[in-house]
């Protein structure tokens, strides 16, 4: 009898042990992540749950765009865990991918197929050495917003397609701007800001500006020759970005153009034109499209969860995940193959009324978009575009060699290494 209750026990002993372990082993795997737009992310993130019946739950860090860098340092140096995944937007990610600590996608066991990627988004997410260290999760194509009845009342059109022709590059542009400026007596402005034509010229050029530590100030200079013809020529409001005045002037009746990516009808011009309803057109810029923000996702080296983080972010840019993500959330995501639908390459706006400008942002755009490589350096020089374009819109006597001098001087000063 003692031997059958003895044999009893241990038996369910061993059974609680197994059950235990069992147990254990299918305890969810908590994912940390970092982002500034937690709730999209965790209805995206319940979807691939629910899809895929992954074992994961969401640990969510809410860090904003321009402090994801320095918490980036700030954990290195402290030697604090490092999250599973990291987010970066595209005017720090050159410098944060310049940082050895970024598994490289391409390499074993991730063999991330690159053809899931437009092209042009390998140069916005491989560092220096080839190594494709991020993934993007939306698409940054971007174009030239206009505002209808202006282009009506002053270029004779407002259709997107005859704009394009009769402005088929910058010189076009200016001399159709002086037009504006005389018919209006100086009251009609192309551009609200200076800022609006950096973005579009220095997207538009692919030179490097920094490489191999050599300055090359062909493309800043090119872009700076057009800014200062533009506001000596009297077609360009002496705005500042980032005030109160230039955010209202989506609703005036002076400014025309602006520059629009996709995310810009959402994030910008809804919430500063909400009834704004069919103002909007959408148009390629003259010399074409170009590349406009943009958010990319990265597992570092010392994330403990790499191999779950790497499945939620293939799924996230699968044919499956861009499919659910548009449903979820309505982001267009960056797989080619998603386009080749034609419901999928849609995209709407009140603002913009009955025109697809999925047309332009996630097709024409394609066939022309060029971009110019991250670098360590983006940051820096990021800081020094928004320097000298606030000094040209401050200074009316700063000429373009002026500025282009202030430009370069400023680099020296802040990197040693520059030749």
């Amino acid at each position: 009898m003692k031997r059958v209750l003895t044999a009893i026990l241990v038996s369910a002993m061993l059974s609680c042990l197994v059950v235990g372990m069992t147990a254990s082993a299918e305890e969810p795997v908590e994912l940390t992540i970092w982002g500034w737009n937690a709730g999209d992310i965790e209805k995206i993130f319940d979807k691939y749950v629910e899809a895929t019946g992954a074992n994961v739950t969401l640990n969510y860090v809410t860090v904003q765009q321009a402090e994801a860098f320095q918490k980036l340092q700030t954990t290195l140096a402290s030697g604090l865990d490092m999250p599973d995944i990291v987010p970066s937007e595209v005017n720090q990610r050159g410098t944060m991918a310049s940082l050895d600590i970024w598994e490289n996608l391409l390499d074993e066991p991730y063999n991330f197929d690159i053809s899931n990627i437009f092209p042009y988004q390998v140069n916005l997410c491989s560092n220096a050495r080839g190594e494709l260290v991020f993934i993007p999760m939306d698409i940054s194509s971007a174009a030239l917003a206009y505002k209808k009845a202006l282009t009506k009342e002053y270029l004779g059109t407002d259709d997107p397609d005859e704009l394009a022709a009769m402005l088929p590059d910058w010189d076009a542009f200016q001399a159709k701007g002086e037009e504006v400026r005389d018919a209006s007596d100086g009251k009609v402005f192309m551009f609200a800001s200076l800022t609006g034509v950096k973005q579009v010229l220095d997207g538009q050029n692919p030179i490097p500006i920094i490489e191999d530590d050599v300055l090359d100030m062909t493309s800043p200079k090119a872009t700076i020759d057009v800014m200062a013809r533009f506001r000596d020529a009297g077609i360009v409001d002496n705005m500042d970005e980032s005030s109160a005045a230039y955010s209202a002037s989506y609703t005036d009746d002076i400014h025309i153009f602006y520059p629009c990516a996709s995310w810009t009808p959402n994030y910008v011009i809804t919430p500063n034109d909400p009834d704004g309803v069919d103002r909007w057109g959408l148009m390629i810029p003259p010399c074409g499209c170009y590349s406009w923000g943009g958010s990319a996702l990265g597992i570092p080296k010392e994330a403990v969860h790499k191999e779950e983080a790497y499945a939620f972010l293939t799924w996230f840019s699968s044919e499956e995940g861009c499919k659910t993500v548009y449903d979820t959330v309505n982001w267009n995501d960056s797989n080619p193959a998603m386009y080749e639908d034609e419901n999928y390459n849609q995209l709407y706006s009140e603002n913009f009324g009955d025109q697809n400008i999925g047309e332009i942002l996630f097709v024409k755009a394609m066939e022309n978009i060029n971009v110019r490589p991250i670098s360590e350096y983006d940051a820096t020089i990021f800081d020094t575009w928004s320097l000298v374009t606030q000094a040209m819109i401050s200074d009316k006597d700063l000429d373009a060699d002026a500025a282009a001098e202030m430009f370069s001087q400023e680099l020296y000063n802040k990197i040693d290494t520059l030749e």
